[in-house]
């Protein structure tokens, strides 16, 4: 991956809506080898999927994110799975230090968010969650 892929990447994270000729003349190349630039990071799984960012409407919508540690003995490979069937979730990173995973819970009420932060702590392995609600986006 050269310079102008993370280029291209970087202004796909930011509107993954911009069009290929938008995309070129910002990356200073024709919109064929845009193309085949954006095809290849595709094949190669360097872009998993397109996604959206809801708008204004979603900002009635809540947001936290949840530090998640485990119990002793317990790995990412016995909690995530469980934690994909939890609706809410949006996303789940692992880390390093003392939290094993980061997970952003999106739901429509405070309610809701608690509802996922109880079912997250009743899974076998998990020691403990600590909860942060978003309070403002500023990128992203």
């Amino acid at each position: 991956m050269d310079e102008k892929d993370k280029l291209l990447l970087t202004l796909l994270r930011r509107d993954a809506r911009r069009s290929i000729v938008a995309l070129a003349r910002d990356l200073n190349l024709s919109r064929s080898a845009t193309q085949e630039r954006l095809q290849k990071l595709q094949a190669s799984g360097a872009i998993g999927a397109f996604t959206i960012v809801e708008g204004a409407s979603a900002a009635a919508r809540q947001t936290a994110y949840m530090m998640v540690s485990f119990e002793p003995g317990y790995r990412c490979a016995q909690i995530v799975p469980k934690l994909k069937q939890i609706f809410a979730i949006a996303m789940i990173h692992s880390l390093t230090g003392p939290v094993d995973l980061i997970v952003r819970v999106e739901a429509d009420s405070i309610g809701d968010i608690e509802s996922s932060r109880s079912a997250i702590a009743a899974l076998a392995g998990v020691a403990s969650v600590s909860t942060s609600i978003l309070l403002e986006r500023h990128l992203g």
